[in-house]
This record gives C-alpha cells, structure tokens and sequence, in this order.
C-alpha cells in the first residue's frame, strides 16, 4: 500500500514537470527540487554576492581623525582621504576617546593652528611614534591660565582625562614657552621630543601622574622636564640632553626616574622644597654644574639595601652628587666617578618617603605683558607665591621660524645660561669654554645650588649677530670668527661673532659677514 502511494506520488510530480516544461517556466523546478531537498541542505546555501563583498570591507573606526597640513581642508570630514589641515579642526569634532591621526609635516600658526591646542576627553594626539615625531612638528604657543600657575605661554595643553601624546615634536620658542602643559591630568606621553622651548620641554602641575616614555628632549633653555604641585609622574627611558636642568622636582611633587640617560645639561637632576624623587638604572654624564643637587628639604632615593640604585654619574664637571638638605642620601648600589657634597650613603640604608602635604600649591609666576626673549637669556621657573591674575589678554605672537623636521635634525647648543641679575654687574654662567658675555637679563630668582659659579664682566656696547642656515654657512662663519657661539634673539637661533666695545670695529666685522651672504644684525 505504502509502495502504491509513493508511485502515485512520483507520477504526479513527473506529470506536473512536464506541464511547467512545455509552459518554459523553468525557474519552478529549483523550487520543486527544494522541495524534495532535506531542510538542512537548503540551510546551508552559500551566502550572496552582495553578503559576500559586505563580510570583505572593514567597519570604517569613526574614532579616528586624519589631518594633514599639506593636502587636508578643514571643510573636509576628517576621514583617511579627506583630512582635516589643522588640528585645532579636529579637536573642535573630536568625541570622547577619540585618536587625532597626524601626517608629517609642521603644525603652526601660519598652518592655521590656534594655540594652545587643549587635549582632553579621553583623546589622543598620535603622529610618527617609530621616529619620536621628527617629521610631524608641533610649533607655537598662545596664553593658558591654569588653576596652579596662573597665566602661561603653551603650545599643548593635556587637561582632565587626555589620553596620550605620541609621535611628535613639540617647540614653542616664547621666552617662557611651555611645550606641554599637564593640568591635573595623567596622559601617556610616548615616543615624542621636546627641543626648542623657551622655559620647559614638559610641565606637569597640579596632581598628575602621567607616564613619561621614550621621548627625546633637547635644546629646551629652561628645563626638560618640570614637575610642580603634588604630582606624580612615572618617568622611563628617556633622554635628556643638553638643557637648563633637565628634571626639575618641586614643590610636595615626586618622580620615579628609570632607565634615563642625562647628557650634557647643566643639572642633570635638581630637587626643591618638599619634593622627592627615587632613581633606578639612570645615567647621568657630562652635566656642566652637577649631575644631581638637592636642596631645601627634599629626599632623594638613589638606591637601599634592599633594592640597589644602579645608577651611573660620570665626568660631570664639579659635582656628581649635591645634597645640600638635611636629610641623608641613601645610594646603594649607585655608581660615581667625580666629587661628592653633603651626606649620602653608599654602603646600606633604606629611604623613608615623607608624606606629600595636601596645601595649597602655589602658583608660578604670570607671564609678563610683552613675551620676548633677550640674547642669551634663560628663563629659569622658581615657584614664587602671587595672588591670582586678573585675566589679561594673550600677548601677540612671536613670528616662528622653521626648524629641521629630517631624521636627524641638526639643533643648535643650547644658549648660554644667566643667574641673576646684580646691579651693574652681569653673572654669567658659561655653558662652553670662552663664551663672551651676554646682554644683561633679569630672570626671577631662584634659589640657586651654592656651587653654581659665577663670573663677573664688563658690559660691551655693541654685539654682531649672524643667521647661518645650515651647516656650510656655519663652517664659513667659524673661519672667519672661530669664537663664536650660538645665542638666541627674538626667538631665533643665532650665532655670536663677538662683543665689541669700538663700533667701527663691530660694524666691520658685519661687513665682512654681509658681502658673503649672511643675514647679520647688529646690535647696539
């Protein structure tokens, strides 16, 4: 019976094929082979070509923001083929967590860029980590009143929850420059380098505990790096060389120092008021005063029993180590070459951190109302209690000249360092071998180490100044006057031919620097 129905039903089926065959509906018959197909077989189709080309494009990430100062627009989206010019664009769209994507290039005012450039809501700034942002170069600054330091000059300023700064090269040549400003936040500020700041490379305020990796600073006429306030920053595997002071800890702030190399400054390592700082595998060589200096009441961990410093001090002209406070320096572990001053321990011992006070911080120093460098001035930060500024207009720029953006850029050495100034006579600390005076400058003061020395001169009338470009133009300038030095004026890089005290003289002297083909100013 069961045979009989299943033939039945065989022959209906081919009775209805042939009746669709002779009405050339051929597309039924996929039908009526499913039908007769197990279910799970038709489950199992091959996707669509339109499922197909979907499943191969990669979802577009709406977090990240192309810019580029060469080809992009700012009335463009921001996308990988439709950048932004500025980043100040950028910023303006940002959304929280985003990442700002830089191309090569330089980012400053006459790119479009207002300063400061505010980083925060989670975002980060990211440009050429592989090379520490020597293509991409940040170049500004403009007026930021920050809740500790009152009115300052900044080119990027990390507030709140910024995310990190990564991949770039930040200068801001303002006489008291900041290259970034950390307000009271804790980015991750990697792979960058820092050179050419009129006062600091990297200032953290407030209470901040940034991580600070693998960055580059050189060439900042104040500090590196300046830590303010109750901060707390993690420093590692940085290089720092041929600046002011190139760590400066102040205030109730505190550094652990790891795996940093500190070349050619004139502190390697300055510690003031109730700060402290712990040093682990640093290397800290050829510092023009001393590689380290304590003073007021600060600590300094250099190494205990329990956990050797490993820390190197080597050729460092007076002093390797300067402690100039009460407390004890414990120093196991660690490494001199040169003279020591003060109280330090090399054979045993354990470090007893003090407990950061909660008091209010005081706050730096306003900028003054016109922010223009003198020759060879150094604007050294001293955390001087003022009241509170009444808000002022941002003073006007500075034109900002172009700086070497190639792999290895050739930088000058840093200018010459000035202490305070003492009536009619000018204290001159020299950062080379026979480097003539500078012009007379006012700096704030600080508390100077006791062992900074200084030398006394008589001022000169006139002083000629000259533009080299590039490395040829140097090598002429030097075979003429082999004496001269690098300095700084209005912002720029400039070499010192000598001071002169018979005009005729000077103006000669520019002569022959002008018939072969040198800017030259002459000062009077």
């Amino acid at each position: 019976m069961e045979s009989s129905d299943r033939q039945k039903s065989y022959r209906d089926s081919l009775r209805k094929l042939k009746q669709f065959s002779k009405n050339k509906r051929f597309t039924w018959i996929l039908a009526v082979l499913t039908f007769t197909l197990p279910v799970n077989v038709v489950l199992q189709a091959q996707p669509s070509l339109a499922q197909v080309v979907t499943a191969q494009i990669p979802a577009l990430d709406k977090n990240i923001i192309y810019v580029n100062p060469k080809t992009g627009d700012d009335s463009q989206t921001g996308e990988k083929f439709a950048p932004f010019k500025t980043i100040t664009q950028a910023l303006k769209v940002a959304t929280s967590g985003s990442t700002i994507k830089l191309a090569s290039g330089t980012y400053s005012q006459e790119t479009g860029e207002t300063f400061p450039l505010v980083i925060q809501a989670k975002i980060t700034l990211k440009g050429d980590a592989d090379n520490q942002g020597y293509n991409t170069v940040i170049q500004g600054g403009g007026y930021f009143i920050s809740p500790t330091g009152a009115g300052q000059n900044v080119a990027i300023a990390a507030l709140k929850d910024a995310a990190g700064i990564t991949g770039v090269t930040v200068t801001n040549i303002q006489s008291r420059g900041h290259g970034l400003w950390l307000e009271s936040s804790s980015p991750e500020i990697v792979s960058n380098t820092f050179t050419r700041n009129g006062n600091t490379g990297v200032s953290v305020n407030g209470n901040s505990s940034p991580v600070i990796a693998n960055n580059y600073f050189y060439n900042n006429s104040g500090n590196g790096l300046l830590v303010y306030g109750t901060s707390q920053p993690q420093v590692t595997d940085n290089t720092f060389k041929n600046t002011g002071f190139a760590v400066s800890v102040v205030q109730n702030a505190g550094a652990t120092l790891t795996k940093n190399t500190f070349d050619g400054n004139r502190i390697g390592i300055i510690l003031e008021g109730n700060s402290q700082a712990v040093l682990r595998d640093n290397e800290i060589i050829n510092s023009m005063d001393s590689g380290l200096t304590a003073i007021a009441d600060s600590q300094v961990d250099l190494g205990t029993s329990s956990e050797p410093g490993n820390n190197a001090f080597r050729s460092n002209r007076k002093l390797d180590i300067q402690n100039a406070t009460k407390n004890e320096i414990v120093a196991v572990g660690t490494q001199t070459s040169g003279q020591t001053e003060g109280d330090i321990n090399f054979e045993s011992g354990e470090f007893t951190a003090l407990s950061n006070s909660t008091q209010d911080l005081s706050p730096l120093s306003p900028l003054p109302s016109a922010d223009k460098p003198s020759v060879a001035q150094l604007e050294l930060p001293a955390p001087v209690p003022v009241s509170a500024p009444a808000p002022v207009s941002a003073p006007a720029p500075l034109p900002i000249p172009t700086i070497g953006t190639t792999a290895n850029p050739s930088l000058p050495a840093p200018p010459p360092v000035t202490e305070p100034n003492t009536g009619n006579k000018e204290l001159v600390f020299t950062a080379a071998s026979s480097v003539p005076t500078a012009e007379t400058a006012q700096p704030q003061p600080v508390p100077f180490p006791p062992t900074i020395s200084s030398s006394y001169s008589n001022p000169v009338k006139y002083k000629v100044l000259v533009e080299a470009l590039d490395s040829h133009e140097e090598t002429e300038v030097r075979s003429l006057y082999p004496e001269a030095f690098e300095t700084v004026f209005e912002g720029q890089s400039l070499l010192q031919i000598g001071a002169f005290n018979n005009r005729d003289k000077a103006k000669q002297a520019e002569r022959s620097l002008a018939k072969i083909g040198l800017a030259t100013y002459f000062l009077e």
